[in-house]
Parts: C-alpha cells; structure tokens; sequence
C-alpha cells in the first residue's frame, strides 16, 4: 500500500477522475482517492513513476509521500498562506462585484445617481462593466485554467462549468456591446 499526495483537485469528478486513470494502470489492484485531504491510496505491484504518470496524464499533480508523512495521518488542514490568497482574491472580487452591480443595476433598480459623466451614456457605463468584469475573471483565472484543463482532458468539472459559463456570457456581451454600440 502506497500513499500520495494529489494536487489540482476541486470537486468529486476530480477524485473520480484520478481514481479511474490509476485503476486503469497495469498491476494496480485498488486506489482510493480523498478529495478532503488530497491524497490516494495506492495497492498493487505498479511502481510509483507508472502511477505518477497516470495521475499526470488525467491533468493534476502526483507525488509519493515520505515516511513522516506517512505516519500523521491525520486530516490536512489548509495552512494560513494557502489560505491567505483565497481570502485576498475574495475581498477583492467582492469590492469589484459591488462596484459592478452599482455601475449595472443601481441606476436603474434602486435609482442610485450616477457620475455626471455616465448620465445618458450607456456605451460608457458597458465599458466600465466590460472592464470590471475581466478584472474580476483575471483575478479569478484559477477556474478557467482549471476548468479547460479538465475540458482538455475530457473531464470536465464544476470549474468547466464555471469557466465556459463565464466565458460565453462575457464574449458574448462583448459581442453585443461593439456590435450594437
């Protein structure tokens, strides 16, 4: 029995990803794959560069885990500088939602005055959503480069979701904007 640690993990078709490619290698007998702490658990007669390679190829990261790691098999916590960028990126999307539903809806639903220089401007006040939009998909690029990873791969997930999602409506309200506008 072999232990791993596996990286680029999201959601549960993520682990059911993992486990497929590894079960699908030569002398692998079981896998067991834990999205909760991000590791596998390997039994079988395949070498470790056999299982790596399989992880890899299905588009995460695999490494085998030393003998200390071996021994604390407790659950991993998240550590403070893994989560400090989530924390940054999410108060700063947030800030960039808050201004996008103003300059979007707060005119118009809660009657909320605009700059004199967005009065009777709507090609202005498309471009100012156009630009806080991007800025909110590039700080958040984690889903795209994962979710069109996972599409690459033919496994799909719920950051393929979110990225074609995202994507879609934003070309097309691009699309919309110059071709109208």
């Amino acid at each position: 029995m072999e232990r791993y640690d596996v990286g680029g993990m999201s959601c549960a078709a993520c682990s059911a990803r993992v486990e497929k490619a590894v079960g699908k290698v030569d002398g692998v007998t079981s896998c067991s794959v834990s999205l909760l702490t991000n590791s596998m658990v390997v039994e079988g007669t395949a070498s470790a560069d056999e299982i790596i390679g399989a992880v890899e190829h299905a588009g995460y990261t695999a490494k085998a885990q030393n003998a200390a790691t071996k021994q604390n098999n407790k659950i991993k916590i998240e550590k403070p500088n893994e989560v400090k960028p989530l924390v940054q990126r999410f108060i700063i999307s947030l800030v960039l939602l808050l201004v996008l539903m103003y300059f979007s809806m707060g005119h118009v639903m809660w009657h909320f005055p605009l700059p004199p220089f967005f009065e009777g401007n709507p090609i202005a006040i498309a471009l100012v959503q156009m630009i806080l939009s991007a800025a909110v998909m590039i700080i958040n690029k984690r889903f795209f480069i994962s979710g069109f990873k996972g599409l690459i791969h033919r496994a799909p997930n719920m950051d393929t979701l979110v990225s074609l999602g995202s994507a879609a409506s934003f070309i097309w309200s691009v699309y919309e904007l110059f071709n109208r506008g």
